[in-house]
């Protein structure tokens, strides 16, 4: 795919591959809106939410990050989205060419996604989804971490509801995450003043 769009400011939009229908159009809309306002939007490529976050984002970039090595299309439903993103986004992973996805490729995975985004946004999450795997990641590597809240009685909700509890902010459109991340990359970098004691 293309280099450059990796040195674009990047947010990580993640969450369940058995996605309802409202959360998918909510990570394409988010996904655009922050692509509109010139960040680069990255995801896994999985079924469900991740590749509704890169179809949002595929007219302003998008890069996803591979559990396999970037030759192999996984899942096979995604084979469109792939061969779009090599045209015209990105496909990076840090797995030897040919390797086909296993289940311990994608915690390591989860950590690139969090690790190359300044914030990750979880949409939809069950409590034992791989999505809380990237949020605590990202919480590790000093990231912001928003969740979308949900319905109490979906249980596809109840990951992003217990982030909320902990601490995540609440994200219910892209501004909230611009109001959130604006403030620190405008802040100018400066070196600590050093006290002088007389």
């Amino acid at each position: 795919g293309h280099a450059h769009l990796l040195k674009k400011r990047t947010v990580a939009v993640v969450g369940a591959r058995n996605a309802s229908l409202s959360g998918k159009n909510f990570a394409r809309k988010i996904s655009a809106d922050l692509g509109a306002a010139g960040f680069l939007v990255a995801s896994g490529m999985a079924r469900g939410l991740d590749a509704a976050a890169h179809q949002g984002a595929m007219d302003s970039g998008t890069v996803a990050v591979l559990g396999g090595g970037v030759d192999v299309i996984y899942p096979r439903e995604n084979e469109a989205l792939y061969h779009e993103l090599t045209e015209r986004g990105a496909i990076i992973s840090e797995v030897e060419l040919g390797t086909k996805p296993q289940a311990r490729h994608f915690p390591p995975r989860n950590r690139i996604i969090s690790g190359v985004a300044r914030a990750t946004i979880v949409v939809e999450a069950s409590l034992h989804s791989g999505s809380l795997i990237t949020a605590r990641m990202a919480l590790e590597q000093g990231r912001e971490v928003c969740a979308v809240p949900g319905s109490p009685s979906d249980p596809r909700a109840a990951g992003c509801n217990k982030l909320i509890k902990e601490g995540a902010s609440l994200t219910q459109n892209a501004q909230d995450v611009l109001d959130l991340l604006l403030p620190i990359f405008n802040s100018p970098l400066s070196e600590h003043k050093t006290l002088k004691f007389k």
